[in-house]
């Protein structure tokens, strides 16, 4: 049952969008460990918890507190995961500031990710198997390989960092005919992709895929298919069944 906002004498913290009538997870705890409720605007409504003023917000348990509360409530209803620390000072701002301007993107967005869940795919080279195909292709790695061998890092400095150089532009080189097979694999069991940011040169590609639940064995049987297939070049890793944090519609 909905809670009244009017009930709430403090911030509200949120957690995700959900469709109204929506029964509040009662064996789990939010942030602080805080009980978890339900306000409901129309035909969506938002998981929230009373902030405790006396408290620290945004720790490493509140942060675990928040993604295990969205996981768990993914496996059983569509929702929408807000952003992690998101705050509002009263209650009645949920429905007037939130809900209400954009009802009709959230229900959508719940109509697109229901039957759903996000599994996050990491794909990473392994540097030494791709050292090895560089200093067996430039002759110039190899030579500097060769200097750098028995001695400190004080010693070949200079080499040393030409040869990471060498290392940094053959990684990116590799990175699109590697990422390639990836995506065009993936997008054959999902229902959308989405790629982050790549934020080191040995990572060829990470993606989000949202997959329907009943796709979601041969999903992972794709992912291990994939994984041999690039072994030991490649390393591949697999987090899911998750809330479909990539996939929340921009309102």
């Amino acid at each position: 049952m909905s809670r009244d906002p009017r009930d709430y004498a403090g911030e509200v913290y949120l957690y995700g969008v959900v469709p109204a009538e929506t029964a509040a997870p009662a064996d789990l705890q939010g942030i602080q460990s805080q009980p978890v409720e339900v306000l409901e605007h129309e035909s969506v409504a938002v998981l929230v918890s009373e902030v405790d003023p006396d408290q620290i917000l945004g720790t490493p348990d509140d942060l675990l507190a928040h993604t295990q509360l969205l996981d768990a409530v993914a496996r059983q209803t569509p929702v929408l995961p807000l952003a992690f620390g998101t705050v509002v000072p009263e209650a009645a701002a949920v429905v007037e500031d939130i809900l209400s301007p954009s009802q009709q993107e959230y229900a959508a967005g719940l109509e697109n990710v229901d039957g759903h869940a996000q599994y996050t795919v990491s794909v990473t080279f392994d540097r030494d198997t791709v050292l090895r195909e560089i200093i067996t292709e430039l002759p110039e790695a190899a030579h500097l390989r060769e200097q750098i061998a028995g001695t400190t890092e004080d010693q070949t400095r200079p080499q040393r960092i030409q040869l990471g150089e060498l290392m940094v532009r053959g990684l990116e080189q590799r990175q699109p005919a590697a990422a390639a097979p990836v995506i065009d694999r993936l997008q054959e069991v999902t229902s959308d992709l989405t790629e982050h940011e790549r934020r080191q040169p040995d990572d060829v590609i990470e993606l989000a895929a949202l997959v329907a639940h009943q796709q979601a064995e041969e999903f992972e049987e794709v992912v291990e298919d994939l994984a041999r297939e690039f072994h030991p070049r490649c390393k591949f890793r697999l987090v899911g069944p998750q809330a479909p944090y990539d996939f929340v519609p921009k309102v």
